[in-house]
């Protein structure tokens, strides 16, 4: 995602279509890899110092009372309207790179207060610009859309603000006067408290038990919990769900007052701003039909029979007596070994050759680069993210690289990221952001022919059994999982906006109410208990209202790209970049159209789940064969 959330050649058909070649194999041998590999980033090419980071500050501090200037000037003429905002995207950008500099050294280690205070004299110039700014949406609603087209046509230089400009035109019923904007961007700082103290709360204070695995102690904190997880006894991960839910638990009050915040903080900006729902304010920005959030909800719910035909069979191969909760990680079949960071990038590499060689080549040269955190430490920030704001610079990544195949699928998922930023890049400065309703297809398609490669490539068939199940795991967490989150998300906002109290248990009783129908609870399928519903304070995506349908979404415009991309179909290819390269030169929705499917109606998410028994059926066919 790039943190709001490529200049490709000609498609190149050498390798685009081939299987895995030798050729290709000495090319990204693990041999080879490991010279690329890099676990820590380079932040000193954004400064070279934590000094010249608060020059920088200063300098930009200083700019911001010039902004004022502007106000009441871009309807005096197409070069007073470029001036202005050409004015204010220079600083934007500059914003950016400080912003990406601060929130990426606190994200190293939580624990830090230095690193902490920095992120927030970030955040704070970050509002105090959206607050000097504020005029701007208000001004140009009120120039009208025939005057800004006229400026738009007579000046070639406001091409590249074309399409912010086109978005606040449209946006102009939901623009307040300019006291009032300015009014909504000083509580800025205030609305984003809850996201700061769960993630301070939860990464860096959250009291993480001590237990003993295999005679060796442990402590139980996010990382260790999604290392162990998985593991083979079903006794550790019994041991392991609980000790590690009961923290959320005792915090679930404090961690439920923080979300309520967040969530009366939400419908209050939904309100002011006239939308009818606090879905439809997330949607508004980027003129996404609400119909693609309804038809997720509804094609997921109708779906659950193929979830749980999924969940049977692991049951089944797992020989469970009796599923529980704990047993949704781990593995139907050994992996053949635990991988370096070195052999994950030679994997990736060898599964995407199908986007082509030119891909190929620049993403084996930016592994060579200090562009990615991988290393596992004490209070860093949990989960893994791509920061593409840098523009100037390079995308940067951060994951906690665990040698397991999910830590090499989420290697091949981030840099999809960064290759995405790398190609919108190619756009000028304005236009090379990208929402998340398409952020999520490049990353999660590399996860997919990812899965697909070690299914074709697998020597075994354990670890064909492994690769099938592993494709499979995907897209029960990237889709169902995430629709679940979706359901989730909603009923706790349409709960706010009734005014109705919202408590950690009562945000755990609907928690745990989807849980356990998503994961056929009452049908016997998977048991679900009780203290499992406190969950939902463990995922902190919940933060960035609406914004986990998206990875749904994504999916299952990611399972029609690969399957198009694997076959070779070059038109296809070039449609999948042209939207890429595309960055947000136009609204999201119209993009993925334009790509070839059309994300409001069932039929994406009836085809992901087709894909799903699909796979279903040859990993059936498999263990029923007996076969070695």
């Amino acid at each position: 995602m790039r943190l709001s959330t490529i200049a490709l050649a000609a498609a190149l058909t050498l390798g685009a279509s081939l299987p895995f070649t030798a050729a290709a194999a000495t090319a990204a041998s693990p041999a080879t890899a490991s010279k690329q590999s890099n676990q820590l980033w380079d932040l000193s090419q954004l400064y070279p110092s934590d000094a010249a980071w608060e020059t920088e500050r200063q300098a930009l501090a200083a700019e911001l009372p010039k902004l004022k200037a502007l106000d009441g000037t871009l309807g005096g003429s197409a070069r007073a309207m470029l001036a202005g905002l050409d004015q204010i995207s220079a600083l934007r950008r500059r914003i950016n790179r400080l912003s990406s500099y601060a929130g990426m050294k606190a994200d190293e280690n939580t624990q830090i207060t230095e690193n902490q205070a920095r992120r927030q004299l970030a955040d704070s110039l970050d509002n105090q610009f959206g607050e000097a700014i504020s005029f701007v949406n208000a001004e140009v609603a009120a120039i009208g859309r025939a005057k800004v087209e006229g400026f738009i046509a007579a000046e070639p230089g406001l091409a590249k603000h074309r399409q912010n400009l086109t978005t606040m035109l449209r946006m102009a019923e939901h623009t307040l006067s300019p006291k009032e904007e300015a009014l909504l961007a000083s509580a800025a700082e205030a609305m984003q408290q809850p996201g700061q103290i769960y993630s301070l709360l939860t990464n860096a204070d959250l009291p993480w038990p001590k237990i003993t695995i295999r005679g060796k102690q442990v402590v139980l904190d996010q990382e260790t919990y999604v290392a162990y997880r998985s593991d083979a006894d079903p006794k550790i991960r019994k041991q392991v769900f609980e000790a590690f839910w009961p923290v959320y638990k005792a915090y679930e009050r404090t961690i439920g007052a923080t979300y309520a915040a967040n969530l009366k903080g939400t419908v209050f900006t939904a309100r002011a701003r006239k939308y009818a729902s606090s879905v439809a304010l997330a949607q508004g920005e980027y003129d996404i039909p609400e119909a693609v959030y309804r038809s997720l909800v509804q094609e997921a719910n109708a779906g659950l029979p193929t979830l749980h035909r999924y969940l049977k069979l692991r049951s089944k191969v797992l020989k469970l007596q009796q599923a529980g909760y704990q047993d949704m990680y781990v593995p139907l079949a050994k992996p053949s070994g635990s991988y370096s960071q070195a052999e994950a990038e030679a994997l990736t590499l060898a599964a995407l050759q199908p986007l082509g060689a030119d891909y190929v080549k620049q993403l084996g040269d930016a592994f060579k680069q200090n562009w990615m955190h991988s290393v596992p430490q004490r209070g860093k920030r949990s989960g893994a993210y791509m920061n593409g704001s840098a523009y100037d610079v390079h995308p940067y990544l951060l994951m906690s690289f665990n040698q397991d195949y999910n830590s090499v699928s989420t290697l091949a998922h981030e840099w999809g990221h960064a290759m995405h930023s790398v190609y919108s890049n190619s756009q000028p400065y304005e236009n090379s952001g990208y929402a998340t309703f398409i952020a999520e297809i490049p990353s999660t398609a590399n996860e997919l022919l990812l899965a697909d490669y070690m299914v074709a490539h697998a020597k075994t068939r354990d670890e064909k059994v492994f690769a099938l199940s592993q494709q499979l795991d995907n897209l029960r967490t990237t889709f169902f999982r995430q629709a679940m989150f979706a359901e989730f998300e909603l009923a706790a906002h349409e709960a706010a906006e009734k005014g109705e109290p919202i408590t950690g248990e009562g945000l755990s009783k609907i928690y745990l109410t989807l849980l356990k129908r998503y994961h056929g609870h009452d049908q016997g399928v998977v048991k679900i208990d009780d203290l499992f519903g406190v969950e939902w304070a463990y995922i902190p995506h919940f933060y960035r209202d609406f914004y986990v349908y998206q990875y749904a979404t994504c999916v299952s415009a990611a399972a029609f790209f690969a399957e198009g991309l694997a076959k070779g179909d070059l038109a296809l290819r070039e449609r999948y970049f042209t939207m890429l390269k595309a960055g947000s030169s136009a609204d999201p929705y119209p993009l993925t159209r334009a790509a070839g499917l059309d994300l409001a109606s069932p039929e994406p998410y009836r085809a992901l789940v087709r894909r799903m028994n699909r796979a279903m059926d040859q990993l059936e066919a498999l263990l029923a064969s007996g076969k070695p």
